[in-house]
């Protein structure tokens, strides 16, 4: 059980460490909930410095961004799990392709999902701790996954 701990417990530290991190977020438009018409959007989003992409401040560049889902049904956001999934970032052509477990949302905070790959590197992937991060072109993003 320990150990298990301590893996877990080196991979919220490894998070922001390592330089580049790939972050799928859940976001949500901006306001209250007497906004008419409200977004959400489910993204892929590269940080070059991956602390960025926790930072609340930070605001993701559109060209850092690939959307996976955008609607006004209320709360609903892109399935991350139980499939092998990617997404191509418009700007650079790079795709960047996961499987993260059907169970891995009932997995503890930083457990490992697997890893990932854009062609050119290889990411370990690990459950986030689904608090705030980064904002998105008018969007608060809460952190479901995180590669780095």
């Amino acid at each position: 059980m320990f150990g298990l701990a301590l893996v877990a417990g080196a991979a919220f530290l490894a998070q922001g460490v390592f330089g580049e991190g790939v972050h799928l977020l859940n976001c949500r438009s901006f306001g209250d909930a007497s906004i008419p018409i409200r977004t959400y959007v489910s993204i892929v989003a590269y940080c070059a410095n991956d602390a960025d992409c926790s930072n609340i401040s930070y605001n993701i560049p559109d060209n850092h961004a690939c959307i996976m889902s955008s609607t006004t049904a209320y709360e609903t956001f892109h399935q991350w799990e139980g499939s092998s999934q990617s997404c191509t970032f418009a700007d650079t052509g790079v795709t960047f392709s996961w499987n993260i477990p059907a169970n891995a949302q009932s997995l503890p905070d930083y457990s490992s999902v697997g890893t990932a790959s854009n062609g050119f590197k290889t990411f370990a992937g690990f459950k986030d701790d689904n608090h705030n991060g980064a904002n998105y072109n008018y969007h608060s993003c809460t952190r479901k996954y995180y590669y780095i």
